[in-house]
């Protein structure tokens, strides 16, 4: 499960480092290729909304192997797509599916004994983490040597060999809500309204969040610049750029 959310995850942040390269693909300004990750984001909002609660009512399994098929053909349009304007539709849905490590999350606390259940919820966050950072130096790198669609096709891949094992390995879970998917949803309104604290942990992070994917997504940009002049392949080079910035 770790490593199923690493990867998965990681679907949402490929875009980052390719951004100047698909801008020269399509041919559109920095402004606009800046609305990919921006829309993939705002997909996975609204995934976490509308499929994660659907964890409580349907099993877990199905639900995310179920899932793997949405996020395999969001994949594969954006890797195909004609025009920009394809790809921004089809990162929208890459986010809204790729929702499932929230659904390993809660598993991984459910299947663990009392005693690890701190551990295993850990693990299955370090994984999280992995796959957000990791992500961009993998694509990255894939960009400058393949191109930036061939990272979607491979992506896609993964999601298909993760799928087979997940198949296999993953336990199935019975879940105990009885009620129905508006039930589902209106739980969540009425947690938001009625504590507080929850309201203040939801802010504080949707600002760390912004903050994070606001230095992400620009800094490749700032990068591929005069005095920079590196391409995707940068976020690899570290002591190359290191020297580079402490020179700036």
């Amino acid at each position: 499960m770790a490593a199923g959310t690493g990867l998965v995850v990681a679907n949402n942040y490929y875009n980052q480092p390719l951004l100047g390269e698909m801008a020269r693909s399509f041919h559109i300004a920095e402004s606009e290729v800046s609305l990919i990750p921006m829309l993939t984001q705002i997909g996975y909002a609204v995934g976490l909304f509308l499929i994660v609660p659907l964890g409580d009512k349907f099993e877990r399994k199905n639900l995310i192997l179920s899932d793997f098929i949405f996020i395999i053909v969001a994949l594969l349009a954006a890797a195909l797509a004609p025009t920009v304007h394809v790809l921004m539709i089809a990162s929208f849905f890459i986010g809204l599916s790729s929702v499932l490590p929230q659904l390993f999350v809660p598993m991984a606390a459910q299947l663990a004994s009392d005693e690890k259940r701190g551990a295993a919820i850990g693990s299955v966050m370090t994984g999280m983490f992995i796959g957000i950072l990791g992500s961009r130096t993998v694509s990255g790198f894939i960009g400058a040597h393949l191109g930036w669609r061939s990272m979607y096709f491979i992506a896609a891949g993964i999601m298909v060999l993760l799928w087979m094992l997940l198949k296999i390995k993953l336990p199935k879970l019975t879940p105990d809500f009885k009620g129905n998917y508006g039930q589902l949803l209106k739980s969540i309104i009425d947690q938001f309204k009625t504590r507080p604290r929850l309201r203040l942990a939801a802010l504080r992070g949707a600002l760390d969040f912004a903050s994070f994917s606001i230095f992400w997504t620009t800094l490749v940009f700032l990068l591929e610049s005069e005095p920079f002049n590196m391409g995707s392949e940068a976020w690899i080079c570290n002591k190359k750029l290191d020297n580079k910035l402490s020179t700036f």
